[in-house]
């Protein structure tokens, strides 16, 4: 039955607690993603040294383009199960017809530009063709919806921090055992394929109600969805992406592989907030549908707890990995603790805009998206032909911050449907005011609940229902 296969989690006490639940596992995949990241990281870069490392970051920066493919379905089929129940294995269906589509396309994309710039037999060429393809093993990760929206990720967890130990394993063993970028660029179809494997054969034994539902009129429309507001996230990422492509014809493959190793070390502890907001999506969501006027409320203190952790994060980076960095890398990695506190300043921009995202996919804001997101890239690109030759990495690194600030914060304030979203995050920035306000919000609902538990004992009901509705 279509309905049971899709139902949403029940409100009330026990709505609460799944959602918490759901968060902790979510959470853990990223911390262990993170730790996995940082070991793996350290170890390729100082076994590769950084030219050949900035081989595997020009393929890792093209593949990142293609990631948000599967996040970007899955987010529209989680908004659409939800407003159309009923037609729930259509849109599952429409949304891994879709993902195959698009991710083929821009691999072939791709591959012709790499055959008429490096060239295909080119370490380079090779390397980047075989990452970037292993994005085509991708299309099944669009079923992650199905867990999201009920609250089991659970399962989806276990299965990528399954595979994430193991490839991760792997990448190390391999330098150290003497095999080079190339080897190591196939341990991505290999996580690839693992992932997507063990994704689908759990979604076919949790959800044993689904069938194929192939909709024309839904594909046409999910496709046409699904472009504009892929060309509004991938703009937003080329300059944090291609720049490194940039950089390595303008600086070369060491300051490349010297910048890619400080992005990932500054990026990838965000990760915990991402899985943060992707568990918080959904009751968003619903109380969008429900009271708009106290869903825009929740998203502002949404916005202030997310950018007062990003705050938070930033501080660490700054303080601990920034200094610690060049003592577990070869000296081929000297400066690198400068671009670390620079890309480390982007974090907070980075939180308000994971609040624009939401609300550009929610209310269909593509177009002014995609204007900012391509004035972004064209002054990354100008900026970087002029920062790049001069400073190297350290240039990329100021190119992204400046890029950042513009998508994510000042940009947001010149379209007219966006300037109200500048508005309710700009406070966020603020993190004094920020965590006052907070801090009054959480006394507030404590208040609130024992009010409801009051209540509930003398009507003889669940206080929990009670704080749920109010």
């Amino acid at each position: 039955m279509t309905e049971a296969v899709v139902a949403p989690p029940r409100g009330g006490g026990g709505g609460m607690k799944r959602t918490g639940k759901n968060a902790f596992w979510l959470i853990l995949e990223r911390v262990i993603h993170l730790g996995v990241a940082f070991i793996v990281s350290f170890i390729v870069a100082a076994q590769l040294g950084s030219e050949d490392y900035g081989k595997i970051a020009v393929g890792l920066a093209l593949l990142n383009l293609l990631l948000p493919v599967a996040s970007i379905i899955s987010s529209c089929t989680l908004r659409d199960t939800v407003a159309e129940p009923k037609h729930a294995q259509a849109h599952y269906t429409a949304s891994v017809i879709v993902a195959g589509f698009a991710i083929t396309a821009l691999v072939l994309l791709i591959v012709v530009v790499v055959a008429f710039t490096v060239g295909v037999g080119s370490e380079v060429g090779t390397v980047t063709i075989v990452m970037v393809g292993s994005s085509m093993l991708r299309p099944l990760n669009t079923v992650d919806a199905w867990f999201l929206q009920r609250l089991e990720s659970r399962r989806t967890v276990k299965i990528r921090i399954s595979v994430t130990l193991v490839t991760g394993a792997v990448r190390i063993a391999l330098p150290l055992l003497g095999f080079g970028v190339t080897a190591i660029a196939w341990t991505y179809v290999v996580e690839s394929f693992l992932a997507s494997l063990g994704m689908w054969i759990a979604f076919r034994r949790a959800a044993k109600g689904f069938t194929w539902e192939v909709s024309r009129e839904r594909i046409i429309s999910l496709l046409k969805e699904f472009t504009p507001l892929f060309i509004a996230t991938s703009s937003a990422m080329i300059f944090m992406k291609l720049n490194q492509v940039q950089l390595a014809w303008l600086g070369g493959l060491s300051d490349t592989g010297v910048f890619s190793l400080a992005a990932s070390l500054s990026e990838t502890p965000r990760f915990p907030l991402v899985a943060l907001m992707a568990s918080l999506a959904p009751r968003l969501l619903a109380l969008k549908n429900r009271d708009p006027v106290a869903y825009w409320a929740r998203l502002q203190d949404v916005s202030r707890l997310i950018t007062l952790l990003g705050y938070g994060l930033t501080l660490g980076l700054i303080l601990v990995v920034a200094p610690v960095a060049p003592l577990l890398l070869p000296p081929d990695y000297d400066g690198i603790s400068t671009i670390i506190i620079l890309l480390a300043l982007t974090t907070p921009f980075v939180c308000m805009g994971g609040i624009l995202l939401w609300i550009q996919n929610w209310e269909k804001l593509y177009r002014e998206a995609i204007i900012r997101n391509a004035v972004a890239a064209i002054l990354s690109i100008g900026l970087g032909f002029v920062l790049m030759p001069l400073f190297g990495a350290v240039g990329a690194a100021v190119n992204t911050l400046i890029a950042t600030m513009w998508v994510f914060v000042i940009g947001v304030a010149f379209a007219k449907r966006t300037r109200p979203v500048f508005w309710m995050t700009l406070p966020s920035l603020e993190p004094i005011s920020s965590s006052r306000v907070l801090l009054a919000r959480r006394r507030e609902t404590r208040r609130e609940r024992a009010e409801m538990r009051k209540l509930a004992a003398e009507l003889d009901g669940d206080p929990d229902d009670f704080t749920e509705q109010r």
